[in-house]
């Protein structure tokens, strides 16, 4: 899956300015990116997009702590919080910075739920995240995982390619690898989506 890997994130990228939220609808950008205007994006000049890609009502996307990079036509649901991961720099009370904040990085044709809150170091691509999902910090999640509603992933774990996960905190379901069909199952749910979310919208914007 190198074409639609993490690293493949280099190159077509957009990155995008949107106002405070105070109108209905959505912004669209010159890479067909659709930004809900009730999402609320911090240091927009560190979020890059690829294009494609849905942020919906209620999101918040903390550039402002450091780069976050979306790959192609991901959806990222409602309430949903996108936060760089962190790490403790120092542990003298008196040094400039205590907190340092690394990139958050996220695939190709990934489906984030509604409230959830990312932390992850990356998120691969072709990976389905449920609703109510906590992905801590620093956490790395391979292509093609399925992440069930309401996992917690602990700080640091890396999740393997083909993992079912779910609980708190939250394991791999060992009889719930998932199949290689998913290689090509997960990109055309996921353009799918984004192409009937656009005709659905042009239907409410001529209405």
């Amino acid at each position: 899956m190198t074409d639609d890997s993490v690293s493949s994130l280099e190159g077509s990228e957009e990155k995008f300015n949107l106002a405070a939220p105070e109108e209905e609808g959505y912004v669209k950008t010159a890479a067909y990116n659709y930004i809900s205007r009730k999402s609320f994006i911090h240091g927009p000049q560190n979020i890059e997009m690829r294009g494609k890609s849905i942020i919906k009502d209620g999101v918040h996307i903390r550039g402002d702590f450091s780069t976050v990079k979306i790959g192609r036509y991901c959806t990222i649901h409602e309430n949903t919080i996108i936060r760089p991961p962190s790490y403790q720099a120092s542990f003298d009370a008196n040094a400039e910075e205590q907190i340092k904040f690394l990139p958050l990085l996220i695939g190709n044709h990934t489906r984030i739920g509604k409230n959830c809150v990312i932390e992850a170091a990356s998120i691969g691509a072709s990976v389905y995240i449920g609703d109510d999902v906590v992905i801590s910090k620093r956490v790395i999640v391979k292509d093609c995982c399925y992440i069930e509603s309401g996992a917690v992933i602990v700080d640091d774990t890396v999740i393997p390619p083909f993992s079912r996960v779910k609980g708190c905190p939250a394991k791999i379901v060992e009889e719930g690898l998932m199949p290689e069909s998913v290689v090509v199952t997960f990109p055309e749910d996921c353009v799918e989506g984004f192409t009937e979310f656009v005709r659905n919208l042009e239907k409410e914007n001529k209405s």
